[in-house]
C-alpha cells in the first residue's frame, strides 16, 4: 500500500492555521512546577506570613530571620533544579519520541511536536501511537489500549477503526490519518481532571516524610499550648512576642530538609547524565540504591541485541525448508531480528499474501498464509512449547531443541500447517502442523556484562533473568559468559500451575525464567515486591512494559521500543549496561550524603524541641528567638548540609536509613539539650550575667521577653546558649563524618579531610565573629547584642568541652540503645507495612 501523504505546501497551511502537535510530552518538570514546588509549601507559607507580620509590626530583623533560611533554601534548590533541568533537557532531546510519517511520497521521521493534522503515520510493532487517528491500511495490527481502559487484553483493529494516543502497537503495522492532538485528544479529554504530577516516593522520602510529620505534629500541639496558656493566664504578652514564639515553635520542623534531597538528586542527575544515564525520575538514583533484587530480560543486557544465524535441522529435504523459510522470512510482517537473521542467510523470493498472524510475546509466533505457485500454504514459525501443542510427534524436534539450548542458542520452529484459516472469531487459531525444520540463532553475549552483574552480586543484590527464550538456552548462556552462582530454573508454564506461598517461594529462590509472557514478567516483579524485595527491571520491549511499570525501579534501553522507554525511571543511553553499576555507586553516594545531613537536622530539631520543653516550662521564657536561631541553623547546619551533599562518598546502605540516624541524633540530641540547659541556667541563676553588658542603644526592656520576671536574667541565659548551640552543633559534624579514630563511634573514618576543615574553618569564623562584637560594638547585632566578657565565653568553652566528651562517650557505650532499639523495631515495622500496602496498589 503506498501512500502521497502531505505535501510541505500543506504542512505549511496547516502550522499557519494552529493544526500542530503544540503540546509536547515533557521530558523534565516545568520551570514553574520547580518554583511552585519550592516555593508554595505550607510551611514556607506560613513563614513568609509570619515574616510579613513581624516586618508590619517594625521587626526587620526578625522577619528576616523567619524567612531568610528558608529563603536561600528556596533560592539554591531552585537555581539548582534548574540548572539539571537545562542540562537534562538538552540530553533528553535525544530520546524524545518520533514517529514516521508519509509527506510527499516518502517515509521520514520526525519529532512527534512536528505532527500536523492529516499526517499519515506509519504505526510499527512497539511504537506508541502518539496522537488520535483513523486506520487505513492495516497489516495484523494488535494495538495494546489498557493504559486508555484498563484492559489488559490486546485489541485487533481493522481498516477505519481509531487509534488512541496512549496506545502501544504489540504487533502488526498500519497507517493511520491523524485527527486529533494535544489537548483534544482522547487520552487528554478522559484524563483531564488528573493531569498531576506523579512522583513515586523514594525510600528516604517515605524515611524523611515520616519524621516530619511527627515534629510537624509536635509543633502543632506546642503552639495550640501556648495560645491555651496565654488565653487561660492572661499573660501579658504582645502580638510580637506571640508571632516571635510561633516562629522558634515552627523551626522544630526540618524545613529545609526536603529542599537539601531535592538538591541531591539534582547533582545526582547530572553526575547520572555524564555516565550515560537519563533519568526520568530523579529520585531514581537514590532508589536505586535501596534495591536488593533486579530482574532483567536477557537481551540487551546479557547479550547485545544482535542476532547471528546459526545452524538448522530439517525434517525434509533441504530445498524444501530453504524454500519454506523465505516465503516465511518475505511474507511475514513481523520483522524482527530473529526474522533479520533468517533473511540476512537465506535472502527473499515473490509471494502472495492472504493473511497472517503477527508475533506478539503472548503468543511467541507468528504466521502466514500465502500463494505458492498456485498453491495456498500455512507456515508458522515459533518457540518450541505453543507449537508442540499442535503437532503429532514433537519428541523429535524436542530432542534437537535440547541439543541447541544446551550449547546457548536460541530456536525457533518452521512447520507447516493444514491449509484451514489462521483466525477464529477474529481470535487467532492454529492449524495442526508438520515439522520442517528447528532454526538455531546465536545471541552476541556482551563483553562488559559479567563484570555489570558481578558488581550487583558484590552489593548483595540478587540476579534474576526473566526472559521469553528457553530457560535452558539461557541458562547456557550464564556458562559461556562465566557467570556466577547456582542456577534455578523455572518456565512459564510451571509457574502457571503454582499458587499462594508455593509461587511466592519458587520466584524467590528461582534465578532463570523461562518461557515468560509480559503477564509473567509482572507477576514476578509484583510477588517480589509483596514479599519485601526492592526490586529493578531492566527491559527494552514492548513485552517488559507492565513489568517496568510494578517496579520499584525501571530500567529501559535507549534502543528499546518507545513504550518501554516512556514508563522507565531512567533509560540507558547508547544500551551501556555497564552504566547500571554506575547508577549504584550514585544512589549509594546520594543516600550517603542524605543520611550525614539528617543525622545534623534531626539532632538539631529535637534539640530545639526539648529546649522549648525544658526552658519555656521552667522559666516561661523561649530559649532562643528569631534572629539567633537564623544564625544558629546557617552556621551549624545550612553550610554544613549543603557542603555534605557535594562531597558525598558511596558507602554501603542499610535497607532502611532513618533507624541508624535516630541512633545518633537521639543521644546527641539529649546530651546536647542536657549540657545547652546547663549553660542556660547557669547564666540565668548563677550570677555571672553581673559581669556583662548591653550594646550601646539597647535597652533591656525591649531586649528581654515580655513577661519575664528577670529580664536581664533571661537575656542573659539565652545569650550564653546560643555559642554553645552553634559550637556544638559545628562539633557535631566530626562525629557524623570523621577523619580520625578519635572522632568515630564505630571506628569507622572517612579518607575526606574536607568535613574536618569545614569544621576548623567555621569555629575560626565563629570566634571571630564573637570577637568582633565584643571588640567593635558597632559590629553586635540585634538579638545577638550581648556582650560578654572572655572570662564567659571560657566557662562556655569549658562547658562545650565536657560536653563533648560526654557525648563521645554516650554515643560509643550504646547507653541509650534500648530507647533507640525500640524505636528502631517499631519503626521497622511501620516501613515494612508501607512497602507491602504499596506494593499491593
Amino acid at each position: 500500500m503506498e501512500f502521497r501523504g502531505l505535501t510541505d505546501d500543506d504542512v505549511n497551511e496547516r502550522i499557519s492555521r494552529g493544526e500542530i502537535n503544540s503540546v509536547e510530552q515533557t521530558v523534565s518538570r516545568t520551570y514553574a512546577d520547580i518554583i511552585k514546588k519550592n516555593v508554595l509549601t505550607v510551611f514556607n507559607l506560613i513563614l513568609f506570613a509570619l515574616g510579613a507580620l513581624l516586618f508590619y509590626f517594625r521587626e526587620p530583623a526578625s522577619a528576616l530571620a523567619a524567612t531568610g533560611i528558608i529563603t536561600m533554601n528556596i533560592l539554591i534548590a531552585t537555581i539548582q533544579e534548574v540548572r539539571a533541568k537545562r542540562r537534562l533537557d538538552k540530553i533528553a532531546l535525544l530520546m524524545r519520541p518520533k514517529v514516521v510519517v508519509v509527506r510527499n511520497g516518502e517515509e521520514i521521521e520526525i519529532d512527534q511536536a512536528k505532527i500536523v493534522k492529516d499526517d499519515i503515520i506509519h504505526l510499527r510493532s512497539g511504537d506508541q501511537a502518539l496522537v488520535d487517528g483513523v486506520l487505513l491500511y492495516v497489516r495484523s495490527i494488535e494495538l495494546d489500549e489498557s493504559l486508555l481502559t484498563g484492559e489488559s487484553s490486546t485489541v485487533r483493529k481493522d481498516a477505519d477503526d481509531t487509534v488512541y494516543s496512549g496506545s502501544y502497537c504489540i504487533s502488526g503495522e498500519g497507517y493511520y490519518r491523524v485527527t486529533a492532538f494535544g489537548n483534544d485528544t482522547f487520552a487528554a479529554e478522559m484524563l483531564a481532571s488528573a493531569k498531576k504530577f506523579d512522583n513515586k516516593q523514594s525510600p528516604l522520602q517515605t524515611e524523611t516524610g515520616t519524621v516530619t510529620k511527627t515534629l510537624m505534629i509536635i509543633a502543632i500541639i506546642f503552639l495550640a499550648m501556648m495560645l491555651i496558656v496565654s488565653v487561660l493566664t492572661n499573660t501579658d504578652m504582645n502580638a510580637v512576642g506571640n508571632l516571635k514564639m510561633a516562629v522558634i515553635i515552627l523551626d522544630i520542623v526540618p524545613i529545609g530538609l526536603f529542599l537539601m534531597i531535592v538538591i541531591a538528586y539534582m547533582i545526582a542527575a547530572v553526575r547520572m547524565s555524564d555516565s550515560g544515564i537519563l533519568l526520568q525520575r530523579s529520585n531514581s538514583v537514590e532508589s536505586m540504591s535501596h534495591v536488593d533484587t533486579v530482574c532483567m530480560d536477557k537481551t540487551g543486557t546479557i547479550t547485545t541485541n544482535r542476532l547471528i544465524f546459526k545452524d538448522i535441522t530439517s525434517f525434509t529435504d533441504t530445498e524444501t525448508t530453504e524454500h519454506y523459510l523465505k516465503l516465511f522470512a518475505s511474507a511475514t510482517g513481523s520483522s524482527n531480528r530473529t526474522v533479520d537473521a533468517i533473511t540476512e542467510h537465506y535472502g527473499k523470493v515473490d509471494f502472495e499474501l492472504i493473511d497472517e498472524i503477527m508475533f506478539s510475546s503472548d503468543r511467541k509466533y507468528s504466521a502466514v498464509k500465502v500463494i505458492d505457485n498456485g498453491i495456498e500454504m500455512s507456515i508458522i514459525m515459533g518457540a518450541f512449547e505453543p507449537l508442540s501443542k499442535k503437532m503429532e510427534s514433537p519428541e523429535n524436534v524436542k530432542e534437537v531443541v535440547d541439543g541447541y539450548a544446551s550449547s546457548g542458542l536460541r530456536t525457533v520452529i518452521l512447520a507447516r500447517g493444514d491449509g484451514k484459516g489462521l483466525y477464529g472469531c477474529d481470535d487467532p487459531v492454529l492449524p495442526s502442523l508438520e515439522p520442517m525444520a528447528v532454526v538455531a540463532i546465536e545471541d552476541e553475549i556482551r563483553h562488559d556484562c559479567k563484570e555489570t552483574i558481578d558488581a550487583f552480586i558484590e552489593n548483595g543484590m540478587d540476579i534474576k533473568i526473566i526472559s521469553g527464550d528457553d530457560p535452558r538456552a539461557v541458562d547456557a548462556l550464564f556458562r559461556i559468559a562465566g557467570l556466577p552462582g547456582k542456577r534455578r530454573i523455572l518456565s512459564g508454564d510451571e509457574l502457571d500451575g503454582l499458587v499462594g506461598r508455593e509461587r511466592t517461594g519458587r520466584i524467590i529462590e528461582t534465578n532463570i525464567f523461562g518461557r515468560m509472557k509480559p503477564d509473567h514478567k509482572e507477576i514476578i516483579v509484583e510477588e517480589l515486591r509483596r514479599s519485601g524485595r526492592y526490586v529493578a527491571m531492566v527491559g527494552d520491549g514492548v513485552n517488559d512494559v507492565k513489568a517496568l511499570k510494578v517496579a520499584n525501579v525501571g530500567i529501559a534501553l535507549q534502543s528499546g521500543s518507545g513504550a518501554a522507554r516512556s514508563v522507565a525511571d531512567m533509560v540507558l543511553m547508547s544500551d551501556r549496561f555497564a552504566s547500571l553499576p554506575k547508577a549504584l555507586v550514585e544512589g549509594n553516594r546520594t543516600v550517603s550524603g542524605m543520611r550525614d545531613i539528617l543525622k545534623l537536622y534531626l539532632m538539631r530539631n529535637f534539640v530545639m524541641a526539648l529546649m522549648i520543653i525544658f526552658i519555656i516550662g521552667i522559666f516561661g521564657t523561649p530559649p532562643i528567638l528569631p534572629v539567633p536561631a537564623a544564625f544558629y541553623a546557617f552556621v551549624s547546619l545550612s553550610i554544613i548540609s549543603f557542603f555534605m551533599v557535594i562531597w558525598a562518598e558511596p558507602s554501603k546502605i542499610e535497607r532502611t536509613i532513618l533507624p541508624g540516624v535516630l541512633r545518633y541524633a537521639i543521644p546527641t540530641a539529649l546530651t546536647v539539650s542536657l549540657f545547652g540547659l546547663i549553660t542556660y541556667v547557669l547564666f540565668y541563676l548563677g550570677g555571672v550575667y553581673e559581669i556583662l553588658h548591653l550594646a550601646p542603644g539597647v535597652d533591656i526592656a525591649d531586649f528581654g521577653w515580655p513577661g519575664a520576671t528577670d529580664p536581664l536574667a533571661e537575656v542573659m541565659g539565652r545569650n550564653a546558649l546560643l555559642p554553645f548551640l552553634v559550637v556544638a552543633g559545628i562539633l557535631q559534624t566530626l562525629f557524623v563524618a570523621p577523619r580520625f579514630k578519635f572522632f568515630s563511634i564505630n571506628g569507622k573514618t572517612t579518607k575526606d579531610a574536607k568535613p574536618t576543615i569545614l569544621v576548623l574553618l567555621l569555629l575560626g569564623l565563629t570566634a571571630l565573629a564573637y570577637w568582633a562584637m565584643n571588640t567593635y560594638e558597632e559590629f553586635a547585632v540585634f538579638e545577638i547584642a550581648v556582650i560578654m566578657p572572655y572570662a564567659a565565653y571560657a566557662l562556655i568553652s569549658v562547658i562545650l568541652v565536657i560536653w563533648f566528651f560526654f557525648t563521645r562517650w554516650v554515643l560509643r557505650s550504646g547507653v541509650f540503645d534500648p530507647i533507640t532499639d525500640r524505636i528502631e523495631q517499631r519503626y521497622s515495622s511501620k516501613i515494612k507495612k508501607m512497602r507491602r500496602k504499596e506494593a499491593q496498589q
